[in-house]
């Protein structure tokens, strides 16, 4: 009979184990994301200038965002998380302030853009 409860509490202990990691799976929120980059002269001639080593952002309304969305491709879509999101602005030469700042801002928008120049590239991403 002991050995009995051994395997019932073993068996209970593994199935509370596994309710547990279903719980705390990997919820993090992921965001819609589309990266690209171009030259400067590219993106000078769309967008207006943007100094070396500077950035732009701007947020837009959802209407605004449906006129854009049809010209960004697949290819360039990703779903990130927070930190992926943080990581590109890091990657951009953003100081970890500068780069919290931003990627806070990104994340409680609906839609925006960032053009961020360096050199003469010009980095982009759209949310």
């Amino acid at each position: 009979m002991e050995t009995t409860k051994i395997k019932k509490s073993q068996v209970l202990l593994f199935l509370f184990g596994l309710m547990f990691l279903s719980c705390t799976n990997d919820n993090e929120t992921s965001y819609l994301i589309w990266t690209d980059s171009m030259s400067y002269s590219e993106y000078s001639s769309s967008y207006g200038s943007l100094n070396d080593g500077y950035y732009v952002r701007k947020e837009y309304t959802v209407s605004e965002f449906n006129q854009i969305k049809p010209t960004l491709t697949n290819d360039n879509r990703k779903k990130w998380t927070e930190e992926q999101i943080l990581n590109w602005f890091i990657g951009r030469g953003f100081g970890n302030d500068e780069a919290n700042k931003e990627k806070a801002w990104l994340v409680t928008i609906d839609h925006g853009f960032v053009a961020s120049r360096t050199g003469n590239v010009v980095y982009l991403l759209w949310k």
